[in-house]
């Protein structure tokens, strides 16, 4: 048996934001909308999968997550 990372490939991912002041600011600040950044994150982990081969391990993450295989990919590690 194999074991691989299997994480979401970073052109699947969304974009998204952030707030990046203290919340207490939303009342003093009337812009307090300026405060949120977008921040892409470079991968999304999926989980630790073993099998017999990459291809099986592939069709574990995807079916853990709902998605296709194509649109993740395995890390190895030791």
């Amino acid at each position: 048996m194999i074991r691989r990372i299997a994480v979401i490939q970073d052109g699947y991912v969304r974009d998204t934001q952030i707030f990046v002041a203290d919340p207490d600011i939303i009342e003093e600040d009337p812009k307090w909308e300026d405060w949120f950044r977008d921040v892409k994150y470079p991968c999304l982990y999926v989980g630790i999968f073993e099998g017999e081969t990459e291809d099986e391990i592939l069709q574990k993450a995807a079916d853990n997550e709902g998605v296709r295989p194509g649109i993740i990919s395995l890390i190895s590690f030791d």
